[in-house]
Protein backbone atom coordinates (compact mmCIF):
# COMPACT_ATOMS: atom_id res chain seq x y z
CA UNK A 1 0.00 0.00 0.00
CA UNK A 2 2.72 2.52 0.95
CA UNK A 3 4.61 1.79 -2.24
CA UNK A 4 1.53 2.64 -4.34
CA UNK A 5 1.00 5.89 -2.47
CA UNK A 6 4.63 6.94 -2.92
CA UNK A 7 4.64 6.04 -6.61
CA UNK A 8 1.31 7.81 -7.15
CA UNK A 9 3.02 10.96 -5.84
CA UNK A 10 5.50 10.62 -8.69
CA UNK A 11 8.35 9.34 -6.53
CA UNK A 12 10.39 6.21 -7.18
CA UNK A 13 10.75 3.51 -4.54
CA UNK A 14 14.43 2.51 -4.74
CA UNK A 15 14.40 -0.16 -2.04
CA UNK A 16 12.50 -1.99 0.65
CA UNK A 17 13.65 -3.69 3.83
CA UNK A 18 12.09 -6.30 6.11
CA UNK A 19 13.73 -5.03 9.29
CA UNK A 20 15.68 -2.12 10.74
CA UNK A 21 19.12 -3.57 10.03
CA UNK A 22 18.24 -4.21 6.39
CA UNK A 23 16.88 -0.68 6.25
CA UNK A 24 20.19 0.78 7.41
CA UNK A 25 22.13 -1.34 4.92
CA UNK A 26 19.78 -0.32 2.10
CA UNK A 27 20.09 3.36 3.06
CA UNK A 28 23.88 3.16 3.05
CA UNK A 29 23.93 1.49 -0.36
CA UNK A 30 21.06 3.25 -2.13
CA UNK A 31 21.28 6.76 -0.62
CA UNK A 32 17.55 7.51 -1.00
CA UNK A 33 16.04 10.98 -0.82
CA UNK A 34 13.68 9.92 1.99
CA UNK A 35 13.01 6.86 4.14
CA UNK A 36 9.79 5.48 5.60
CA UNK A 37 10.27 3.57 8.87
CA UNK A 38 8.05 1.60 11.19
CA UNK A 39 8.44 1.83 14.96
CA UNK A 40 7.93 -1.93 15.36
CA UNK A 41 10.44 -3.61 13.06
CA UNK A 42 12.14 -6.94 13.78
CA UNK A 43 15.90 -7.41 14.34
CA UNK A 44 16.49 -3.70 14.91
CA UNK A 45 13.52 -1.52 15.84
CA UNK A 46 12.59 1.72 14.15
CA UNK A 47 13.88 4.05 16.85
CA UNK A 48 17.41 2.57 17.02
CA UNK A 49 17.54 2.49 13.21
CA UNK A 50 16.40 6.12 13.08
CA UNK A 51 19.04 7.21 15.60
CA UNK A 52 21.74 5.53 13.53
CA UNK A 53 20.49 7.06 10.29
CA UNK A 54 20.16 10.54 11.80
CA UNK A 55 23.66 10.39 13.28
CA UNK A 56 25.32 9.10 10.11
CA UNK A 57 23.12 10.78 7.48
CA UNK A 58 21.73 13.92 9.19
CA UNK A 59 20.52 15.37 5.88
CA UNK A 60 18.40 12.27 5.10
CA UNK A 61 14.77 12.87 6.07
CA UNK A 62 12.66 10.02 7.36
CA UNK A 63 9.01 9.56 8.25
CA UNK A 64 7.62 7.01 10.66
CA UNK A 65 4.50 5.13 9.58
CA UNK A 66 3.24 3.31 12.65
CA UNK A 67 0.23 1.64 14.23
CA UNK A 68 0.98 3.55 17.45
CA UNK A 69 -1.14 6.64 18.13
CA UNK A 70 0.23 7.69 21.50
CA UNK A 71 1.98 11.04 21.88
CA UNK A 72 5.02 9.35 23.46
CA UNK A 73 5.78 7.59 20.13
CA UNK A 74 5.61 10.87 18.24
CA UNK A 75 7.85 12.50 20.83
CA UNK A 76 10.47 9.76 20.56
CA UNK A 77 10.31 9.80 16.76
CA UNK A 78 11.02 13.53 16.75
CA UNK A 79 13.86 13.05 19.26
CA UNK A 80 15.36 10.51 16.83
CA UNK A 81 15.30 13.14 14.07
CA UNK A 82 12.12 12.13 12.25
CA UNK A 83 10.57 14.69 9.95
CA UNK A 84 7.16 13.07 10.09
CA UNK A 85 4.94 10.61 11.91
CA UNK A 86 1.86 9.01 10.36
CA UNK A 87 -0.57 6.52 11.84
CA UNK A 88 -0.89 3.54 9.47
CA UNK A 89 -4.68 3.62 9.40
CA UNK A 90 -4.51 7.15 7.96
CA UNK A 91 -1.56 6.60 5.61
CA UNK A 92 -3.72 6.67 2.50
CA UNK A 93 -4.86 10.19 3.33
CA UNK A 94 -1.85 11.55 5.20
CA UNK A 95 1.21 10.17 3.42
CA UNK A 96 0.91 12.32 0.29
CA UNK A 97 0.66 15.48 2.40
CA UNK A 98 3.50 14.33 4.66
CA UNK A 99 5.75 13.62 1.67
CA UNK A 100 5.11 17.09 0.26
CA UNK A 101 5.70 18.86 3.58
CA UNK A 102 8.86 16.92 4.44
CA UNK A 103 10.21 17.51 0.94
CA UNK A 104 9.63 21.24 1.56
CA UNK A 105 11.62 21.06 4.80
CA UNK A 106 8.66 20.97 7.18
CA UNK A 107 7.59 18.42 9.80
CA UNK A 108 4.35 16.43 9.56
CA UNK A 109 2.45 15.09 12.58
CA UNK A 110 -0.53 12.78 12.13
CA UNK A 111 -3.85 14.23 13.22
CA UNK A 112 -4.62 10.86 14.89
CA UNK A 113 -1.99 11.22 17.62
CA UNK A 114 -3.66 11.10 21.02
Amino acid sequence: MLRRIVEKQGSEVVGEAANGQEGITAAEQLRPDLILLDVSMPVLGGFPAARYLHKNFPELPFIFVSQHREQCYLDEALECGARGFIVKSAAGNELPMALNLVEAGQVYRSHLIQ
